[in-house]
């Protein structure tokens, strides 16, 4: 097995991006030519998606990122202030690798679901606005008030479903709702 091939059988498993990244190297091909050629694929569906642009707020659908490390990764990608849309069952959750990005991104938080407990204890101190609601029709016309010019409102939950709705589903929910507020806002 060559080194290529080694590296595309690894865990990770990141699609060509790494292969792509060390060959570039070998034929010293420049940064902006693979982010442009990298921005060209398509992105996974309910993954760092986005979905539209309402009243100059940004809406991006993360609704596959169930756990703690995938929404951490969402952030990193992020530099415009976040109303972020999290919650579901957090029973087996650890939120402490995410304290210092959301203190440093995240301008108001809602939280879907009946019971939020810990995904609120552990951002109180750090997120002013904080709320929590039953649906997600009602986290996106919260977040829509919330939200300013320029800000980007993500639903990223954090945790899997507390009701067995799948991230699909969550996903679709949040995206028709977001496009059915986009409708209303501008008839």
């Amino acid at each position: 097995m060559n080194y290529f091939e080694e590296i595309t059988n690894t865990r990770l498993k990141r699609p060509n991006t790494m292969v792509d990244g060390i060959s570039s190297k070998v034929l010293q091909i420049r940064k902006e030519s693979i982010k442009l050629s990298l921005s060209d694929l398509n992105t996974v569906d309910h993954r760092q998606e986005y979905v539209t642009t309402v009243d100059g707020v940004m809406y991006y659908d993360d609704s596959r990122a169930e756990n703690v490390n995938a929404t951490w990764f969402t952030f990193q990608n992020i530099v415009k202030p976040v109303v972020w849309i999290a919650g579901g069952d957090d029973s087996m959750a650890d939120f402490k690798d995410l304290k210092k990005v959301v203190k440093q991104k995240v301008r108001a938080m809602v939280c879907i679901g009946e019971d939020n407990a810990k995904l609120k204890k552990a951002f109180q101190k750090d997120i002013t606005e904080l709320f929590e609601v039953e649906s997600i029709d009602e986290a996106v016309n919260l977040a829509s008030l919330l939200a300013q010019n320029d800000d980007i409102v993500l639903f990223s939950p954090a945790c899997k479903s507390a009701t067995r709705e799948s991230y699909t589903e969550r996903g679709n929910a949040f995206t028709e709702t977001v496009r059915r507020l986009e409708n209303e806002r501008h008839q």
